[in-house]
């Protein structure tokens, strides 16, 4: 048997460091059945994939491989992310199990294969424990579904989908966009069951040395300032501590794919988080793009201070002004008014909070239009945020590549349709608006019904 050479430590992801190429090889199985109405996960990334640059993914993709072809591959490229994709059965809407060309494979052969890649994500049925036999050959991230229980073909495809734009265009690392999968799943997939309990959905495992947590303001990159030593204590130097962000509150409309149940605060509290660690990622690595000293000083400013306005770009591509105020000697350094920027949007990102009906009203219906996610049902959500970030949301909004939006079930901001729903989202979110809806009481063996109204905690 092959060694794996020793592994030098570095996040898979994007996270808080100089973006690196990404190795990712895929392997898929598409259904025998396969039509062209139906979602496929597979098809959800070959899609993504043709909005990311090649100077930050190499991409390989096997079609129906044999075992020996996936072991060939892996070797030469020795790839930082291992995606396998089984097939999806229409019929019982679920994912089956690796039909490898060369016949059926043992867990311990498959994981002396993926030996060679950083992150394996095992999204198809196994019948034998897999996460704890692919670290223990050396891999080091491992997602992988439950042993001998069966994979949701819908909620798969949702979390992969999440996934996959999280990592490739939110420039997450492995962990937060496995979270921010988990958190769009459980908002989009848990059931109200008649009872009036929560049926949370069934979910893969994240089989890491690092803990799956959303994107917050504990992820910023230590600043590279000039005149500064690295990693210095910013705290200490004269007026950091006067810096404010001037950003007034807003109210924003946003149409979310799904039936009137999604508008609860259960599932809703799951989406916020969501939506929060989203606007982190797009903000902690933000570009100051050009800064200008305002005419007025704003009056909520310590004395001898003043005001500069910011134009900034997001991660995403986003555009917006941001209005900082401090003392003139730290506002003249655009280094540390670049770093400041990112430290206080990305605090006021965990300030977004969805806003649920008030008590005693009906709940919101339900609409559909053929110009608004191909005519997915679709209920209205109102959120209260800075008007800072209700910029950046339209303007990725307006995007017709960015794909984090439509893997949240956003499909209009402020009222104008998201422009990246592609033809193949519009049919997962229309299959995903179903499972929303009320279902029969049921009893999982080792799952707890959620009560009404509250979340899970990490």
């Amino acid at each position: 048997g092959q060694s794996r050479p020793p592994y030098l430590p570095q996040e898979l992801g994007f996270s808080g460091q100089q973006c690196h190429q990404m190795k990712l090889l895929v392997c898929h199985w598409a259904p025998s059945d396969a039509h062209p109405d139906q979602y496929c996960s597979s098809s959800g990334l070959q899609e993504l994939l043709q909005h990311v640059s090649t100077e930050q993914v190499q991409v390989q993709i096997l079609h129906h491989p044999a075992l020996s072809e996936l072991r060939d591959a892996a070797l030469l490229m020795k790839p930082s992310l291992l995606y396998l994709c089984g097939p999806t059965n229409y019929e019982d809407g679920s994912i089956g199990p690796l039909p490898w060309k060369d016949g059926v494979q043992t867990a311990d052969a498959l994981a002396q294969v993926c030996l060679w890649a950083d992150c394996v994500y095992h999204d198809a049925a196994t019948h034998e424990p897999l996460g704890g036999k692919l670290q223990a050959a050396g891999v080091r991230d491992c997602i992988v579904w439950n042993e001998s229980a069966p994979v949701p073909a819908i909620a798969a495809g949702l979390f992969s989908h999440t996934f996959f734009s999280s990592l490739l265009q939110l420039q997450t690392s492995v962990q937060e966009a496995y979270a921010l999968a988990t958190h769009v799943a459980q908002a989009h997939c848990t059931q109200l069951q008649a009872k009036g309990t929560y049926l949370p959905p069934s979910l893969p495992q994240l089989w890491s040395p690092q803990k799956a947590l959303l994107p917050d303001n504990s992820c910023l990159a230590n600043p590279s300032i000039p005149g500064h030593a690295p990693g210095a204590n910013l705290a200490e130097i004269e007026g950091w501590s006067d810096l404010r962000l001037l950003a007034p509150r807003a109210e924003l409309r946003l149409l979310l794919a799904g039936l009137p149940p999604l508008i609860d605060a259960n599932r809703l509290s799951f989406l916020g988080e969501a939506l929060r660690g989203m606007l982190v990622a797009e903000m902690r690595s933000l570009t100051l793009v050009s800064m200008q000293p305002c005419e007025r000083v704003p009056a909520n400013l310590p004395l001898g201070c003043s005001a500069v306005r910011c134009e900034v770009r997001s991660v995403g591509g986003a555009s917006v002004v941001a209005i900082l105020g401090g003392q003139p000697a730290v506002l003249a350094d655009s280094a540390l008014v670049e770093h400041a920027l990112r430290c206080t949007l990305v605090a006021d990102s965990l300030s977004l909070q969805f806003k649920l009906p008030p008590a005693g009203m009906p709940p919101p219906v339900h609409r559909s239009s053929s110009t608004i996610a191909g005519g997915a049902p679709v209920v209205e959500a109102l959120v209260l945020t800075s008007v800072w970030a209700v910029h950046v949301l339209r303007a990725l909004g307006a995007n017709q590549t960015y794909k984090p939006l439509v893997s949240l079930g956003l499909v209009a901001v402020g009222g104008t349709a998201t422009a990246s729903v592609s033809a193949l989202d519009a049919m997962l979110l229309t299959a995903v608006a179903k499972l929303s809806e009320p279902q029969p009481q049921v009893e999982v063996p080792g799952v707890s019904p959620l009560n009404p109204g509250t979340g899970t905690e990490w």
